[in-house]
């Protein structure tokens, strides 16, 4: 039987690529840069006692401080429990875009063996 929980996040399998928000927060990916998409992940932070918006405020810490943040560390392991915010499912789980590069989920990519 085959997992809907499944999760592949893209932001651990490319060595943590980030998104710098025009908010001034280093988001982990850019996933969760829209507004409904933020408000989520936010929500999903303090039902677990989680500050995301202090935590991930760049200004305020160094990247290293927020890979150090409780916020970051819990992100990272809520993938190994199965307790990972919608998004991250939504967009890096069972049924989400295929790519596994770097490519960009709304250009033209194809995954047909190099083949158009």
């Amino acid at each position: 039987m085959e997992n809907k929980r499944e999760l592949k996040p893209r932001c651990t399998m490319y060595k943590n690529p980030m998104f710098l928000s025009a908010d001034k927060k280093l988001k982990p990916c850019c996933f969760l840069n829209p507004h409904a998409e933020w408000k989520i992940f936010k929500e999903w932070g303090e039902e677990r006692g989680l500050d995301i918006s202090e935590d991930l405020d760049i200004i305020k810490y160094s990247r290293k401080e927020i890979f150090e943040s409780a916020t970051w560390k819990g992100l990272l392991e809520s993938f190994k429990t199965d307790d990972a915010p919608y998004t991250c499912y939504k967009e890096c789980g069972h049924d989400s875009y295929t790519s596994d590069t770097m490519t960009a989920k709304h250009s033209k990519y194809k995954q047909t063996n190099n083949k158009e």
